[in-house]
């Protein structure tokens, strides 16, 4: 699988950012990944492998500073992840013609559920996990101190709960544990966290279906946050589903239900996919509202 992904590059905002593209044989939709907290595209090789095998092409996105992609090591504001969302939304229709799926794993969930949040317009949206700091007061006044004040990093094990204890298979311990990999954020720029405590947004009127799904026994962000987050958020037209005897790393540890589920929802949601309102376009994919 490593053997078959193709580089691709985007500029997006004066930074070239890198995709890892998966290809499949007979593709019948894109999937645009955004990776977790600190990680990259490559760290979800076997993911987007195994989607590949299943009929959809993947683009995994390295943020700016991940990856092999441009900018310093884990400085990424929400704002230009997702400018890297939508860009790499545009590059999948626009290659293929075929619908496009936005997915994101834990911070990538928020970016999936931000992406819609901003309207970000894919044809279908799955998050993995999702919480919304900005919701909660307390939050948005804590990134205005961080953005005024926090001049030191931020740790993934200081804002991830539990960060080393995510995993229970040795060889993903291991990874976690000794950080070696230089291609990894292992620490964020107050800026970048400053985004993520403070983002808000009021929910379209309209948005393109989406799933939500959590692990049962997820310590790092629980089935409850999530499905009350996500509630929160506005969005009207989602399913949520709780995945038993699972962990927060479902594209590590437990690829074997994550990925059929999802393709399950997705093929039901491609074979019937009719706008909710009339007022939804699909092929407006790329309306977000991003700060000058």
């Amino acid at each position: 699988m490593v053997d078959s992904i193709d580089d691709a590059w985007l500029d997006v905002g004066g930074k070239r950012v890198h995709l890892d593209v998966h290809q499949a044989s007979q593709p019948r939709a894109t999937i645009v990944f955004q990776p977790g907290s600190g990680a990259h595209a490559r760290v979800y090789f076997l993911m987007g492998g195994l989607f590949a095998r299943r009929g959809y092409n993947v683009l995994a996105i390295d943020r700016p500073g991940h990856g092999a992609s441009d900018g310093e090591r884990g400085d990424c504001t929400i704002d230009e992840a997702l400018a890297a969302s939508a860009a790499a939304i545009d590059e999948a229709a626009s290659r293929w013609r075929l619908p496009v799926v936005l997915m994101g794993s834990s911070m990538g969930g928020l970016l999936t559920v931000f992406g819609l949040l901003r309207g970000l317009r894919p044809d279908l949206a799955v998050a993995h996990n999702f919480v919304y700091p900005g919701k909660l007061v307390s939050f948005r006044l804590r990134a205005r101190w961080i953005h005024r004040y926090r001049k030191k990093p931020y740790a993934l094990t200081e804002l991830v709960h539990g960060f080393e204890r995510l995993s229970s298979d040795p060889a993903v311990i291991e990874y976690m544990t000794t950080r070696t990999d230089p291609a990894a954020a292992w620490e964020l720029s107050p800026s970048s966290v400053a985004s993520m405590f403070g983002f808000n947004a009021k929910a379209p009127p309209t948005s393109p279906p989406l799933l939500v799904i959590s692990g049962a026994n997820d310590n790092a962000i629980p089935a409850w946050a999530t499905r009350f987050f996500t509630w929160w958020s506005g969005l009207g037209d989602y399913d949520f589903e709780v995945i038993p005897d699972t962990g927060h790393l479902l594209f590590h540890d437990h690829l074997d239900v994550s990925v059929p589920l999802i393709e399950d929802w997705l093929d039901r949601r491609l074979a019937n996919r009719m706008p909710a309102s009339s007022d939804y376009d699909p092929g407006d994919r790329s309306k977000v509202s991003l700060p000058s």
